[in-house]
């Protein structure tokens, strides 16, 4: 019965599937587990992108070559095997060598592509010798090999976008890049079976238990502080500053994004969230007020608390954020809070509410989104201002060299619609700081203002915004 089943099971279009089903879900697990570390820049997703594809192109010539020199359906299977362990080595020792290569080499590029090269590209260049070995298997005349090589093609496409989907619509919402290795991994060896089942059986089990084992031996050490969304990979910690316990969380290899005093919970922590609610509390209104970026939600509640009869509305792309929130940064959800889970310049591009008060925190220390970097960007933010309205924003640069360049192209959108504007500095003469900047449509008089070394920049525009590039000749300087 078991073996009339298997007979009529179309194996090699399963195989070609479940490999472009691996091959994205690995990609994109593989771009996570560097992010804490290296980033989540474009060069990251280049590297990893460029390694897999350079990876799975040796693959296919490889492939080809002992393809038609053995032809043994058997080799299938050892290859299925082959990338479950060459997932389960990437597993065991991604953080190690992530670790180390970060402290030896500083340009996030070169991290990102040395990187890959040690964890990615073994698994990639199997993935890549299994296809042509599954066609000289298909193929049993020449008159229909080109339909042969098209099906099995297909099949591996759509293996790829259902991996695609369901992996980052789905398992990143459940599981962590970790769990989702050992998902292809298992796979991988599940999928070994089909092929010949009952060749060499004993040393395939021995060798699938051991890759099994290895697997969940991996999962069971536990990963604390560490959390995984579809959005992004967080990194909760607990640390001292200035003697007084303090929780954070991070999404990349600089800085810390948000955090709260354990011990008080209710105070603000760093100078940049201090700046900006002091720069609130002297504008002229704030009944209606719009936070860009939730982080663990600790500036949208201080706010809450202050002006509990104003509007406060918070746009995050990430909706987990806010179960993180509640969990680990003591979260309340105010009544006058609204959560819009959203890209920041989908909302305000389609919004039309006026706000006394907008606050701009999306830019980071390793991640900079071009798509509010430009004039466009600009226009609509100038749009969703009240008639006395104000914009604060935080940004990470310097007053001078590559940082004030940075500075430049991240002051440009903002200028260019909203003429005057005030800047504070967390540290004078340092290369690269915190500076908040808030900007007015009409003269702004009662808040500080530092001076600085900015000049009329290139404003970029939603066709051409380099800046990466500028963020990373930045971080090259310092």
């Amino acid at each position: 019965m078991i073996r009339d089943i298997y007979s009529k099971l179309p194996i090699l279009p399963i195989v070609a599937f479940v490999s472009g089903f691996s091959l994205m879900t690995f990609e994109l697990a593989a771009a996570r587990v560097l992010a804490p570390s290296v980033g989540s820049s474009t060069y990251v997703w280049t590297s990893v992108i460029g390694v897999i594809i350079a990876a799975l192109s040796l693959g296919y010539w490889a492939g080809g070559k002992m393809a038609d020199a053995r032809n043994r359906a058997t080799d299938i299977a050892w290859l299925c095997l082959a990338i479950a362990a060459a997932i389960t080595l990437t597993l065991l020792n991604y953080q190690n060598l992530i670790d180390s290569t970060v402290q030896s080499i500083e340009d996030a590029r070169l991290q990102g592509v040395f990187a890959s090269l040690m964890l990615f590209a073994p698994a990639s260049f199997l993935i890549g010798a299994l296809s042509p070995y599954l066609v000289k298997l298909k193929v049993t005349s020449l008159a229909t090999s080109g339909q042969s090589f098209a099906s099995l093609s297909a099949l591996e496409s759509i293996g790829g976008i259902t991996g695609t989907f369901v992996t980052g619509f789905i398992l990143f919402g459940y599981i962590g890049a970790r769990e989702a290795f050992a998902v292809v991994a298992f796979l991988l060896i599940a999928i070994s079976w089909l092929i010949t089942p009952t060749r060499r059986w004993q040393l395939r089990l021995v060798v699938s238990l051991i890759i099994a084992f290895l697997c969940l031996g991996t999962l069971q050490i536990v990963n604390k502080g560490h959390i995984d969304t579809a959005s992004a990979h967080y990194s909760i910690f607990d640390r001292v500053l200035d003697g007084q316990p303090v929780r954070g969380i991070a999404t990349g290899p600089n800085g810390t994004q948000s955090g709260i005093y354990i011990n008080d919970p209710n105070k603000l922590v760093f100078w940049y969230t201090q700046r900006m609610v002091e720069v609130v509390a002297q504008a002229p209104k704030h009944d209606r007020i719009l936070v860009l970026g939730g982080g663990a939600f600790t500036l949208p509640q201080y706010l809450a608390t202050t002006y509990p009869d104003s509007t406060i509305d918070v746009v995050e792309i990430d909706p987990k954020l806010a179960d993180i929130a509640r969990q680990y940064f003591y979260y309340k959800d105010p009544k006058n809070v609204n959560m819009i889970f959203e890209d920041a310049r989908t909302y305000i591009n389609k919004s039309q509410q006026k706000y006394d008060a907008i606050l701009v925190d999306v830019y980071s220390d390793s991640s900079v989104p071009f798509s509010l970097t430009t004039k466009e960007y600009g226009q609509q933010i100038e749009r969703l201002l009240a008639d006395k309205g104000i914009v604060i924003v935080n940004m990470i640069a310097g007053p001078y060299g590559p940082c004030g360049e940075l500075l430049n192209v991240l002051d440009a959108p903002y200028r260019q619609s909203m003429t005057y504007a005030r800047y504070k500095t967390q540290r004078v003469g340092s290369v690269k700081s915190n500076i908040i900047v808030t900007y007015s449509k009409r003269p702004i008089q009662w808040t500080e203002s530092f001076p600085l070394n900015i000049h009329t920049a290139v404003t970029y525009t939603d066709n051409y915004a380099p800046v990466e590039r500028i963020q990373q000749n930045c971080q090259n300087s310092v």
